[in-house]
C-alpha cells in the first residue's frame, strides 16, 4: 500500500513538472536553463498544491531575483523584490504571484 502511494505521488509530481516545463517553455526558455541561475524548490511548490503555472511564475522570478543580486543590481526597497533596482511601480516579491492566485481560487 505504501509503496503504491509513493508511486502515484511520484507519478502525479512527475506530470505536474511535465506541465511546469511546458510552462517555461512558452517562454522560450527551457527550465533547465533557468535551473542553472538558482536552484528553485518545486517540490515545496507541488506539496503546497501550487498550479504548475505559478510554480513557473514565481521560479522565474525567484531566478531573475538571483541574477539581478549577481549583477548587484537586486531591489534594495522592499525585501526579496524580483524586479532590478530602480524600476518604475511598485515592488513584486518574489512569493506574491502564488499567494495572489491562491487566494483568488
Amino acid at each position: 500500500m505504501k509503496s503504491e502511494t509513493m508511486e502515484l505521488m511520484t507519478a502525479s509530481f512527475e506530470e505536474w513538472m511535465h506541465k511546469v516545463r511546458a510552462a517555461f517553455d512558452s517562454l522560450n526558455m527551457p527550465a533547465a536553463d533557468w535551473q542553472a541561475v538558482g536552484a528553485f524548490d518545486y517540490r515545496s511548490e507541488y506539496d503546497a498544491g501550487v498550479k504548475p503555472d505559478d510554480a513557473a511564475m514565481k521560479a522565474n522570478r525567484h531566478w531573475w531575483l538571483e541574477w539581478n543580486r549577481s549583477l548587484k543590481q537586486d531591489c534594495r526597497s522592499t525585501k526579496n523584490c524580483w524586479l532590478p533596482r530602480g524600476h518604475e511601480g511598485q515592488c513584486e516579491p518574489v512569493a506574491e504571484i502564488a499567494h495572489r492566485n491562491n487566494e483568488a481560487t
